[in-house]
């Protein structure tokens, strides 16, 4: 995997968590306080590794799958390479992590959603 794009399958990694069933659920977030919550999905496992961290659990979806599973739960909106999901900014300065943390168009913090 690596560069910038989706995968050449068009499938993304999206982070999944297991609930009390040990079914898997896909993770969700909110750009910010009091925000609707949106889906999250990466282009690769390493975007994935560096906002989530080297334990997440992740499955590779499409698009139309990832949306398929959120719009029951009225999500309708997936934010592609989040830099950063977690409930406070990285005490660094992450321009210092080089070139991967410092894409433009990816926002800069998510608030988690306990909620799955």
């Amino acid at each position: 995997m690596g560069g910038s794009g989706p995968a050449d399958d068009g499938l993304l990694c999206v982070p999944v968590q297991t609930n009390a069933a040990g079914a898997f659920a896909v993770r969700t977030a909110r750009p910010g306080a009091g925000e609707p919550r949106v889906g999250l999905a990466f282009t690769d496992e390493e975007r994935l590794r560096a906002a989530l961290g080297e334990t997440q659990r992740w499955t590779r979806l499409s698009r139309p799958a990832l949306l398929a599973l959120l719009r029951p739960l009225g999500i309708v909106d997936v934010r592609l390479d989040p830099v950063y999901v977690g409930p406070q900014m990285p005490t660094a300065d992450v321009l210092d992590y080089g070139p991967l943390m410092t894409a433009g168009e990816r926002q800069a913090q998510w608030v988690p959603d306990e909620v799955w």
